[in-house]
Parts: C-alpha cells; sequence; structure tokens
C-alpha cells in the first residue's frame, strides 16, 4: 500500500512539481493550496505524511501543525519554508513537526527527510500497548510514564527531559556522560 501525502502550498507551482516527484517515487499525493482545505481534506482522508508551507495565505505553517497534531496525531508533519530561521524551526519541532525544510527544495534533501519522517511514524504505529494491541503514542512527556524510562524528579532530570525532547526529532546525535554507576543507559 502506497503511503498517502498531503501537500499544502499557496505556491501552484511548487505544489505540483513536489507532487510529481512524490509520485514518481511510489507514493500518494494530494495537493491543496490552503490551510482551511488542508484541514477540510484532513477530515474526510487519513495521510501519512503533510508537507506543509510556512506561510500560507489563510493561516500558517504553525497553526495547521497544531490542529494536525491535536486531531491527527499518527500523521507526520514536514514544514517548508523560504524564509530560514532556527528559532522558528526549533519552535515547530517542539510542538511536533518532524522537520523544518528552507527553500530552495532539493529532489534528494526532500526524498530523504520525507522517508525519514514516515519510517519514523511506522517504528511509533508499531509499538503495540497490552491493551488488545493498540498503538502506543508518546508525545509530550508521557513516554515517563511507562516502565521502559526512569522518570527524576529533581531539577537536573527535568532540564533533561526538556533536552531530550528538543533533540529527539531531529538527526543530531548526542553523547551522554557521567561517572560510572549513574545509570546513562537508562
Amino acid at each position: 500500500m502506497k503511503n498517502k501525502i498531503l501537500i499544502v502550498d499557496d505556491e501552484i507551482n511548487i505544489g505540483l512539481l513536489l507532487s510529481t516527484f512524490l509520485i514518481k517515487n511510489g507514493f500518494e499525493v494530494f495537493n491543496t493550496v490552503s490551510g482551511a482545505t488542508a484541514l477540510s481534506v484532513l477530515k474526510e482522508q487519513t495521510f501519512d505524511l503533510v508537507l506543509c508551507d510556512y506561510r500560507l495565505e489563510d493561516t500558517d505553517g504553525k497553526e495547521i501543525l497544531i490542529k494536525i497534531k491535536e486531531n491527527y496525531p499518527a500523521t507526520s508533519v514536514i514544514i517548508i519554508t523560504g524564509y530560514s530561521d532556527i528559532r522558528l524551526a526549533v519552535e515547530l519541532i517542539k510542538l511536533g513537526a518532524f522537520d523544518y525544510i528552507a527553500k530552495p527544495l532539493y529532489p534528494d534533501e526532500i526524498l530523504l527527510t520525507v522517508n525519514k519522517a514516515l519510517t519514523a511514524q511506522q517504528s511509533v504505529n508499531e509499538r503495540k500497548n497490552p491493551n488488545g494491541g493498540k498503538t502506543k503514542t508518546f508525545t509530550g512527556s508521557n513516554f515517563l510514564n511507562t516502565p521502559e524510562y526512569v522518570d527524576g524528579k529533581s531539577k537536573a532530570s527535568i532540564d533533561l527531559i526538556k533536552q531530550i525532547q528538543l533533540v529527539a526529532p531531529t538527526d543530531y546525535s548526542i553523547i551522554l556522560t557521567g561517572e560510572s554507576g549513574t545509570e546513562k543507559n537508562m
């Protein structure tokens, strides 16, 4: 079954270019030119991924992202923009965007990012909980309430969790250091 992608971009040529490229790479693609239309389409159909321009005529990518994450948490979102701003990128990733891509768009980068987002979302969806095999998703800090994780209450633990939530959706590598016996592997 093909992965379904919704493209939200008010620049028709960019939407058409992305659509053609992704269809050639085996995806089922739908295009919209406004945030309102995108949200309407999302009510009627399920999508694996949304590629959304940050600046739209009727809204912005941040508002679309928030609504998608509230109503369709199993759908990954990648924000595309012509205005590269690291603070905005960090904010959007904290809100749940899988990634933030600055224009100009490069086909290899788009394909790699789309595939990473779909793989990451699929691995989250495959984690089964003991309650009837339903999907277990981790949002916010509720992943700490699972038996796989140690939940610290100190200021240092809380700061660490905030840093983890900031870095987790990115491709950055990290190094954990500390004294022997401090359970860094936990």
